[in-house]
């Protein structure tokens, strides 16, 4: 390994570290009471070090919340490798992404607490989520686009948009079941792409 290289990995060891240990603080403490200093401290990294990897709490929050999305991500590309039909697949990744949602700690924790009045976290998930939502979109497109060569750029990339923003809505504010959700989701996805080029 190069000096670069070593650095490099050396920064993302550190860098992972404090996101684990501010997790864990999210999801005992909620994120109103998670102190930077703290996170430093239990990771075993400098303040300095922390803030300059992560800018300060709302770096840190977006970069936690960037880390979730990712692993869900992660997921949701299995999902939809699965299925070789469209909606059928929108129909599963969606199910999949409100299971998990309902049940990953860190979100129900950003979830909970911005209902008891810490909403420090939700806007990463909707006003503030322009990097998750623009993942998301390049994640669904890519595979629509393989699926469906087809199709015109811009009714995936109004048919992505609709998706994401809708599963999005579903995940902050749960109200019906993941599979009626998937279907309903799978429905829409259909029509849209029946409309003609």
């Amino acid at each position: 390994m190069t000096g670069e290289s070593l650095r490099l990995e050396f920064r993302r060891q550190v860098r992972e570290r404090v996101l684990t240990t501010a997790h864990e603080h999210t999801v005992e403490r909620g994120w109103e009471r998670v102190r930077v200093g703290e996170v430093a401290v239990d990771s075993g990294v400098s303040r300095p070090t922390l803030y300059r990897e992560f800018g300060n709490k709302d770096g840190l929050g977006e970069a936690l919340m960037t880390r979730e999305a990712e692993r869900f991500f992660t997921a949701i590309g299995a999902a939809l490798a699965e299925h070789e039909d469209i909606g059928d697949a929108v129909a599963a990744a969606t199910r999949l992404t409100l299971e998990e949602a309902a049940d990953n700690p860190l979100l129900l924790a950003v979830l909970t607490g911005s209902r008891s009045g810490d909403a420090g976290l939700l806007p990463f998930l909707t006003s503030r989520s322009e990097s998750i939502r623009e993942s998301a979109r390049s994640l669904l497109a890519t595979w629509m686009v393989q699926r469906r060569p087809d199709l015109l750029p811009t009714l995936v990339e109004e048919t992505v948009d609709a998706v994401v923003r809708l599963v999005i809505s579903h995940v902050v504010a749960p109200s019906l079941d993941p599979v009626d959700v998937g279907q309903r989701v799978s429905h829409l996805v259909t029509a849209l792409l029946r409309t003609p080029n």
